[in-house]
């Protein structure tokens, strides 16, 4: 009978030792994530920062002169140049034109690229 109840004692410190080192594991797992989620927020703050700070750089570039008078520029342009502008798409291809020497010029600027 003593024999029994030692195996008994065993068998259930043998069992709180197992409880025990599986909430040890959960916990450093818990620990783990916890520290990952970090080491990919900073990344991620960083990039919120640059961008923002990128943007608040844009738009404190003020709008040149010429710019603000384009719409009368267009307005009083004779119908005959207006009449073969629609079909040519003329719009559109300035557009274009102007985006690709933007990014050219923005291109340029980045270092070991441009």
């Amino acid at each position: 009978m003593d024999g029994c109840r030692c195996v008994d004692n065993v068998g259930r410190s043998v069992g709180l030792e197992c409880r025990r080192v599986d909430k040890l594991i959960e916990f450093l797992q818990r620990i783990l994530e916890w520290f990952i989620e970090v080491m990919l927020w900073v990344p991620r703050k960083l990039y919120e920062l640059v961008t923002d700070g990128l943007a608040s750089f844009v738009e404190g570039i003020p709008v040149p002169d010429f710019m603000t008078n384009l719409a009368s520029w267009v307005g009083s342009l004779d119908p005959s140049i207006a009449f073969f502008t629609a079909p040519l798409n003329i719009g559109t291809g300035l557009g274009i034109v102007i985006a690709a020497l933007t990014i050219r010029f923005l291109i340029r600027r980045i270092p070991l690229i441009g």
